[in-house]
């Protein structure tokens, strides 16, 4: 029998470099149109990196019973059953994967027109272009995709960590403490602010999934989730406290760049080198997503529910061809559907956690079902499933039923998805 390897410290680094991405470097501008306020800023960062680990740890559960492959996909399909399973790989790829494939695209466009400059009418074919070009190297050179990704995330993880040192050491005397004040505008929209938050912390699901393969997944699995929730939500917190020691609200609010803005700053000229780091770091993060999700579409494909032809893998590559350039171009008709990053990332989330809210929802069922309610470990797990339904239930009812159409355009293809499923299994 294959000995069990991952350690602790690789959980956590899972934990940190899934969560972590193009959120830190943009929302905080769509979080303070909605919450114009230094300290509303700050509390909701940590509002949701506790809504993260509450969620954390009811997904590390689920992980430690059931290790098969296919995370979210797997869990829903042995708690709720075939159907909402199909339905979260239909939302993958019409919606979460393919739009935030989009999203992180258009924040690579933004970032390298502060380098190359040109018009903002032509962002949209620029975007196509890089998801083509993304998708054509991913697809047919796997090495030169893995090498790529690994140095995106050093990149990232350089880009953050240097951006917090320059802003809050470097940055101390770059402003007045005057200019760092509250916004004109009085309206508080949380619930909206919430999905910038939500969006920069989603990810942490990805890393419950390897939990059968770890040394002791009842044990280090929920550790690395709450260490690694922990640094994620510090690093946010302190990125989002260096944005407010150099910029006001105000600033804040009316930039399309703001690590690069908040960056030139401190240092006159030094946004080009910011961008390059972030402009890269975000193109290699899209690759996963290009590379990722099609193989839950081929699956989908050999299990019946979705059309065989994606269910084949190129002779040559072994990547299912046909299911990533499904996905791809889904995803440049997004970036022309909402063109915007902040409707774009409001698609997704609202999408992704309502299915992250209904795996939640399952796991207490699955417990009730089993006659387990009793068990001092479940009681635990029961509270902490029933905080993070109820956050979650607010968060999505109040962006669902909100003037967006961003908001409730991805929930609305759900029930799209519940036809061509029976339609599917009638064939």
């Amino acid at each position: 029998m294959q000995r069990k390897g991952l350690s602790l410290f690789a959980l956590v680094m899972i934990a940190i470099g899934s969560t972590i991405g193009s959120g830190v470097f943009k929302t905080p501008t769509t979080i303070a149109q909605d919450v114009p306020s230094i300290w509303g800023m700050h509390g909701l960062w940590i509002a949701g990196g506790l809504v993260s680990m509450i969620g954390a740890l009811v997904f590390a559960e689920l992980g430690r019973r059931f290790t098969n492959a296919g995370g979210v996909y797997s869990y829903l399909q042995n708690t709720w059953g075939t159907l909402p399973a199909f339905l979260y790989g239909w939302c993958l790829m019409t919606v979460v994967s393919s739009g935030t494939i989009a999203a992180l695209i258009v924040v690579f466009v933004d970032f390298s027109q502060k380098l190359i400059p040109f018009e903002d009418a032509h962002k949209g074919w620029i975007a196509a272009l890089s998801i083509v070009v993304l998708t054509l190297f991913n697809t047919f050179s796997l090495k030169s995709s893995e090498w790529f990704a690994n140095v995106a995330t050093i990149l990232k993880m350089l880009g953050i960590f240097g951006l917090i040192i320059l802003l809050l050491v470097w940055g101390q005397d770059a402003v007045e403490p005057t200019s760092v004040l509250e916004a004109t505008t009085p309206t508080m929209n949380w619930a909206g602010a919430f999905v910038g938050v939500l969006w920069s912390y989603t990810g942490w699901h990805y890393a419950s999934f390897v939990s059968g393969d770890a040394k002791n997944p009842q044990r280090d699995v929920p550790v690395a989730m709450i260490i690694g929730t922990l640094l994620v939500t510090a690093i946010y917190v302190l990125c989002n406290w260096g944005y407010l020691h150099v910029l006001s609200v105000d600033e804040i609010i009316n930039s399309k760049t703001l690590a690069a803005d908040a960056a030139e700053k401190v240092i006159p000229h030094s946004g080009w080198m910011v961008s390059l780091l972030i402009a890269l770091s975000v193109f290699g993060c899209a690759g996963l997503y290009v590379l990722a999700t099609p193989r839950i579409i081929q699956q989908m494909s050999k299990e019946g529910v979705f059309f065989s032809m994606f269910s084949k893998a190129h002779p040559q590559f072994g990547v299912p061809l046909n299911a990533i350039m499904l996905q791809s171009i889904w995803a440049i008709v997004l970036v022309f559907i909402w063109e915007g990053f902040e409707d774009l990332f409001t698609y997704v989330t609202i999408t992704e956690w309502f299915f992250l809210l209904l795996t939640c929802i399952g796991f207490v069922m699955m417990i009730f079902k089993n006659g387990e309610q009793m068990l001092p470990r479940n009681q635990i797990y029961l509270v902490l499933a029933a905080v993070f339904s109820v956050v979650v239930t607010w968060f999505i009812f109040e962006n669902a039923t909100s003037n967006n159409p961003a908001a409730y355009f991805g929930l609305l293809v759900i029930p799209v998805g519940v036809v061509f499923y029976y339609l599917m299994k009638r064939k």
